[in-house]
């Protein structure tokens, strides 16, 4: 079961000492048209380091005072094109024009591309996972972001769309024993916006639901003619490479891989409220494979069939409307004003065998008293951020937290070899 939005595993860091950011924001330019006071960018902020060109985001604030909720666009481009930079174009203007003057931050991802002019060992999976990292890494830095990281929307067009279902369909993939704290992160949302998605990225599931009997004679669109018309390297590269199409049904490895990647899979009832627009009119397959309409019906059907809290498609083709008038952008923004999901601490099992603290709740000071393989005390906040360290930590030791803020905190206890020997929470009274 997925949890809510932001369940926070962030007790078992293991900080890695990521160096803070430092985005240098620009205002706007006036080509943007916004009308809000002090509306703001930043350019070509590194979320890794593997493709310092293109894992980057460009951020759009109202402003650089206060935490706003966030739209993180990604683009499209069929994985083999298209970069962040289309937040210059007229509609992605307009766009975040909207979203700024609701009180709403814009991030624009880019991330590494399938190869398309020869063999790629790595696949879609590289893609979604740049887009995942993003994500992750905004969190991670909210505060430097001027970033809410409890309320974070996505949205995407074509290729970016089916990122953003991506993202918004698996289950939490925040992983606790990551030794990169980015990756500790959670990875839910509170809606997503998905323009020209594809239905799911197991292309043999194109044949079998989305273009199952899509003529009304029984018949199927096959991923042997899938093959023919994308070609036989493209095709491959998306599974990061096979000797044949049909090793995609019987290798162990690839039948894991499009499990993987397959959206139609991982929702289930707990995802986020989802817009979906489709807005192709092509009749045949071929026409249009990867934005056929069908592809917009298999998932307004099966997110409706798994009961998604909310699912609201376009799909004019099909005669599909149960958007009332609203548009993607105004789905997005009455979510991020709306949501209910917070950032919340789980149920932590303490056992209580290397440290005890007192008094708890705290005033000003308080004391741990510690067995003698404790080496390295942490505070961290609700955030997971290290606010004090102390080393060689002795049987009795007093700290002092009396210019902290009241709220919960946690202390971390570790070993000489840094490995977590327990976490237990502390409340600042």
């Amino acid at each position: 079961m997925k949890l809510n939005l932001f369940v926070s595993t962030f007790l078992l860091f293991t900080f890695s000492g990521i160096a803070q950011i430092n985005p240098q924001f620009n205002p706007v330019p006036a080509s943007y048209n916004v009308n809000s006071p002090n509306p703001v960018y930043a350019w070509d902020i590194n979320y890794d380091n593997i493709d310092l060109n293109k894992q980057v985001f460009h951020l759009f604030l109202p402003d650089t005072t206060g935490n706003f909720p966030l739209v993180v666009f990604i683009h499209g481009g069929g994985y083999i094109g298209g970069t962040p930079d289309i937040v210059t174009t007229p509609v992605r203007r307009q766009d975040i024009k909207y979203f700024l003057e609701n009180g709403i931050a814009f991030a624009s991802v880019g991330y590494r591309l399938i190869n398309n002019t020869g063999p790629d060992t790595e696949g879609v999976i590289k893609c979604l996972n740049d887009a995942k990292r993003a994500l992750q890494f905004i969190r991670y830095n909210a505060s430097d972001l001027y970033i809410d990281p409890t309320k974070i929307a996505l949205q995407g067009r074509s290729a970016g769309a089916s990122s953003s279902y991506w993202l918004g369909t698996l289950p939490d993939m925040a992983d606790p024993n990551a030794t990169d704290p980015i990756l500790q992160e959670s990875t839910r949302v509170c809606a997503v916006d998905l323009y020209g998605s594809q239905a799911t990225l197991d292309m043999y599931k194109w044949e079998t639901q989305v273009f199952d009997n899509f003529d009304g004679n029984g018949t199927n669109y096959t991923l042997d003619e899938m093959e023919n018309l994308m070609g036989f390297e493209r095709t491959s590269n998306f599974y990061g490479g096979f000797n044949s199409i049909s090793q995609i049904l019987v290798d162990p490895a690839l039948i894991q891989y499009r499990q993987d990647v397959d959206q139609l899979f991982h929702l289930s009832n707990d995802d986020p409220p989802m817009y979906i627009s489709s807005q192709s009119l092509a009749v045949h397959p071929s026409q249009d494979l990867v934005h056929h309409s069908f592809h917009g019906r298999e998932i307004h059907n099966t997110a409706l069939a798994v009961g998604v809290s909310e699912v609201k498609a376009d799909i004019p083709a099909l005669s599909i409307n149960t958007t009332n008038g609203e548009s993607g952008i105004e789905f997005l923004v009455r979510h991020l004003n709306s949501c209910s999901n917070t950032l919340t601490v789980p149920d932590i099992q303490v056992s209580e065998n290397y440290i005890d603290i007192f008094p708890n709740p705290i005033v000003n000071q308080f004391t741990i008293k510690s067995k003698s393989t404790i080496y390295k005390i942490d505070i961290l906040d609700v955030n997971g951020r290290i606010l004090q360290t102390i080393n060689n930590i002795e049987n009795y030791h007093t700290m002092d937290i009396s210019a902290m803020s009241n709220g919960l905190y946690f202390i971390r206890a570790s070993d000489r070899l840094n490995n977590i020997l327990e976490v237990q929470k502390i409340i600042k009274l």
